[in-house]
């Protein structure tokens, strides 16, 4: 049973994942360079894509960096000390609710794009740069982050839905999407009005 595989040491250390997600790397950028707290600002999000738009790609770049190790360094920990299926998807799923509901910064946070790559990194890094390389064809194609980020995700999860033999890494992927879809409500309805602003890159660049 899954059960068995949890007790006081690997609780711990989920709690203690949750707690790393949670660090808002987008706010202590934003205060710490432009004296301003990126919350209050664009839509309001702690992610990389929030921070570009108003600081700048530089900025964007710093932000997701430090958002992907939230992801990567306890996924790579889970794997070496832990090596479990499902405490891996366990330590995916609390370092992305961490970022979208940080507990350092009033729960809002940011869209885990950034977190859970780093997470796949450390998980597959064949599949995850692969996907990360559809990531930026769809981006260039579409100047939309958000709908890339959200075809990105419905790639790796079909391919772990399809070709996983274990059942709890097919529901932890599944899980992992549903959340990504449910964290871009919003950008889904913008879409859908044809509102969804664009970057200043690829095809479609300033469209909207």
């Amino acid at each position: 049973m899954i059960l068995t595989y949890f007790n006081i040491g690997t609780i711990a250390f989920i709690i203690l994942t949750y707690l790393i997600g949670s660090i808002p790397s987008g706010v202590i950028y934003s205060q710490m360079h432009h004296q301003r707290d990126v919350r209050h600002y664009g839509s309001g999000g702690t992610g990389a894509t929030n921070i570009g738009r108003n600081f700048g790609f530089r900025a964007a770049v710093i932000v997701a960096f430090c958002d992907a190790l939230k992801g990567f360094i306890p996924v790579l920990l889970a794997l070496h000390f832990f090596n479990e299926p499902a405490i891996i998807m366990a330590t995916m799923l609390a370092a992305v609710i961490g970022h979208a509901y940080p507990i350092f910064a009033n729960f809002k946070g940011g869209k885990i794009v950034a977190t859970s790559m780093g997470a796949f990194l450390a998980y597959d890094y064949k599949i995850a740069i692969l996907v990360i390389l559809a990531f930026v064809i769809i981006l260039y194609l579409t100047s939309i982050v958000s709908l890339s980020s959200m075809l990105s995700y419905t790639i790796i999860t079909c391919y772990y839905v399809w070709t996983s033999p274990i059942l709890v890494v097919r529901i932890g992927f599944i899980l992992l999407w549903l959340f990504v879809l449910y964290r871009h409500k919003d950008n889904i309805q913008r879409l859908r009005q044809g509102q969804e602003p664009s970057i200043r890159w690829g095809l479609r660049k300033n469209s909207k």
